[in-house]
């Protein structure tokens, strides 16, 4: 048998999970880099959350 190993973010869209805004269980969706409710469209993870590069 094959030993898939799921990133933390695959893992997470793969649990439902109740959204914030409008309480349903549902899974994230992936969609240009941000996360968002597959029942109501609002975005829950944004893409960025404040990371800054740092060019050394």
């Amino acid at each position: 048998m094959e030993d898939k190993t799921i990133s933390t973010s695959e893992e997470d869209s793969e649990q439902k999970r109740r959204c914030t805004y409008c309480g349903a269980k549902a899974p994230l969706v992936w969609v240009h880099g941000h996360g968002q409710c597959a029942n109501c469209g609002i975005n829950v993870q944004e893409c960025c959350q404040g990371e800054t590069c740092r060019m050394d």
